[in-house]
């Protein structure tokens, strides 16, 4: 790529939820040939919340990086909590309140549909929110682009400063059987809204050139 390019986020994007989807149908199928009726279902229902993740790509215009990142932690959330839904099935006991696979991570949804994750550097305990390291002035930000999750922010600041990981936050937000959960759907709406302007607007402009 030269100096100025710009990487396809949405063929990028395209990609990986493709091949998202393709590798649970593949375990879905070789579980059924097995004879693995429980797993079988399993991935199925994977695949059919997966297919509730908007195919951005469709709107034919260009994604910004930012854009091709919150759709890939939606989607990195999802695998999270299907491999919890996984695991659950596997033990045969249901997973106590805020407990994750990966004590790193959590994912917290405001009620206005963002996505919050918080990942724990482990070199030195620092957290990387939102794929940023959480210094004041990203700090700042997240506050003013999620002003619903800006006492999470604050609480993960303090959390750094004093080591104390992820104790005290809340329990995330849990993804259940195959209906949209309201955040999800309230972060679609957002997003293709954008979208939609933004192909009107290419739309206007490529009539009057």
């Amino acid at each position: 790529m030269t100096a100025g390019e710009q990487l396809n986020w949405a063929a990028l994007l395209q990609f990986d939820q493709e091949r998202r989807l393709e590798s649970c149908r593949h375990d879905a199928e070789a579980a059924g040939r097995r004879g693995d009726d429980p797993a079988r279902a399993r991935y199925l229902q994977e695949v059919t919340q997966l297919d509730m993740l908007p195919r951005l790509w469709e709107f034919g215009v260009p994604l910004t990086e930012e854009e091709y990142q919150d759709a890939g932690r939606v989607r990195s959330w999802m695998a999270h909590e299907q491999a919890t839904a996984r695991h659950e099935a596997l033990s045969g006991h249901p997973s106590p309140p805020g407990w994750s696979r990966d004590p790193h991570i959590r994912y917290f949804w405001s009620p206005d549909g963002h996505l919050m994750y918080v990942t724990t550097a482990r070199e030195d305990g620092r957290f990387v929110v939102n794929h940023g390291f959480l210094t004041p002035g990203w700090a700042d930000r997240l506050r003013r682009d999620m002003p619903r999750s800006a006492h999470l922010v604050t609480l993960y600041e303090r959390n750094q400063k004093a080591g104390r990981g992820h104790e005290g936050a809340p329990a995330g937000t849990p993804l259940v059987g195959v209906g949209v959960p309201e955040p999800l759907r309230l972060w679609r709406a957002r997003v293709e809204d954008v979208l939609r302007r933004r192909a009107a607007e290419q739309t206007a402009a490529g009539t009057v050139g």
